[in-house]
């Protein structure tokens, strides 16, 4: 069991790790592209890595120096057909996206990952691929991994989306990216943008007529690119700063694009308005985060803007523990298909704590604590996630609160513990 001691509030500038999300992006279609791409700060963590590995059994050259990738490609169109099955590892961003980029190829692949990725869904990446002419073969009635990508006659057209999901919308353009003529999807929630701002960085013509999402084929060229701060990762700091009394936190260097910042739009309507300046803007914009402590009010959080910040809702959940009034959180029902069942992770931990909480399919609805826990065991369900809120509330109760591991922190962000004991005013 692991145990940490009681702080009394958190105080500093703080770096957290490279976007996930972008760094997959960044060495996908790095990959893809003809050439060599730099990739300037990369996140280098479990899931990345899987990514990285699969490129380079494609026949892609990565050179890792840690601050940077070089990428060295002959193209898309000169993958090598792999030798052995590609493990995704952990990664549900790795094997949708990589199955979209595989979908047109003219050879045999297999995609593969650990026990917690063969039972995510995947046949919402699966159909609308299917449509444009992919042949995909996958467990459970096409719906679950290990995934068998055949030689296919992928064509242009329209895919409308059934899923609220980037990774989806992703996997369709870089396919689409790869074919005659333009792919366009349609999406009536926008999710996060950051495969069409990168298409664009890499000189591909990639357009959105109010949720038409429309990329034009072509060869993707070679680039250099910085990827920002975390937004997901950062979202973990604006939560303790938030529970903390007295607490001062500035998150520099982050990732603040409009379609991942739902956080500080939700916060916001629930009184407690987060600071932010956007110092950069190249293809992604990127600002100083700046956090002191308060209590959200009680309310409901859902429709659309739910999409736009699925990874941050056990951060606000974990708000709500602190919070004026009850806070009812729906619409999230992709949570339960996450690394672990979010929902049901969020709602026994915070039991285990004392607190009330209702659940339905879609959600929680989460009741203040009234009291601090006697005694508490949290579990990390194998979920990073999880694991990291897991942290923040052991800090806040100290040595009453047992956790049973951590190992998951490698998923995202391995030097969390240190990076927020180093803001401890104690």
């Amino acid at each position: 069991m692991i145990t940490f001691d009681k702080c009394k509030c958190f105080k500093g500038n703080i770096k957290v790790p490279a976007d996930k999300s972008i760094t997959h992006r960044a060495v996908i279609m790095g990959s893809m592209a003809d050439g060599v791409t730099v990739v300037r700060n990369p996140l280098i963590s479990r899931d990345t890595l899987a990514t990285m590995n699969i490129m380079q059994q494609l026949g892609v050259n990565i050179v890792n120096e840690r601050s940077r990738l070089l990428i060295h490609s002959e193209g898309v169109k000169n993958f090598k057909e792999p030798y052995d099955i590609l493990n995704c590892d952990n990664s549900g961003t790795t094997a949708r996206l990589v199955m979209g980029v595989l979908a047109p190829n003219k050879f045999y692949s297999v995609l593969a990952g650990d026990a917690s990725l063969l039972r995510r869904p995947m046949g919402r990446v699966i159909n609308p691929l299917t449509k444009l002419g992919a042949v995909i073969k996958a467990k459970d009635n096409n719906n679950l991994l290990p995934a068998t990508i055949l030689p296919g006659n992928m064509k242009a057209g329209e895919i409308i989306a059934e899923t609220k999901s980037a990774q989806v919308k992703s996997a369709v353009l870089l396919a689409g990216v790869q074919l005659d003529g333009t792919v366009t999807y349609v999406e009536k929630t926008p999710t996060r943008d950051h495969t069409e701002r990168m298409l664009q960085a890499f000189g591909i013509k990639c357009e959105n007529d109010n949720g038409k999402i429309t990329v034009y084929g072509g060869d993707l060229q070679q680039t250099k690119l910085d990827v920002p701060a975390d937004f997901s990762s950062a979202a973990f700091y604006i939560g303790a700063g938030l529970i903390f009394e007295g607490s001062e936190i500035v998150i520099e260097n982050c990732g603040l694009n409009p379609s991942r910042i739902g956080l500080l739009n939700v916060l916001k309507d629930l009184g407690v308005d987060i600071k932010y300046e956007i110092t950069s803007n190249e293809y992604e914009p990127i600002g100083n985060i700046y956090v002191t402590s308060g209590k959200i009010k009680g309310g409901k959080v859902s429709g659309d803007i739910i999409a736009n910040m699925i990874d941050e809702i056990p951060v606000l959940a974990m708000t709500a523990l602190f919070g004026e009034a009850p806070l009812e959180i729906r619409d999230a029902k992709e949570l339960r298909v996450k690394e672990s069942d979010r929902i049901a992770a969020l709602i026994n931990n915070f039991r285990a704590l004392g607190a009330e909480i209702e659940e339905y399919e879609d959600g929680l609805k989460i009741y203040p604590l009234t009291k601090e826990p006697e005694k508490a065991k949290l579990l990390a369900y194998d979920d990073h996630r999880i694991s990291m809120v897991n942290i923040i509330l052991a800090k806040k109760f100290g040595v009453k609160v047992l956790m049973d591991n951590i190992a998951s922190l490698d998923v995202s962000y391995p030097d969390f513990i240190g990076d927020l004991l180093s803001l401890e005013e104690k």
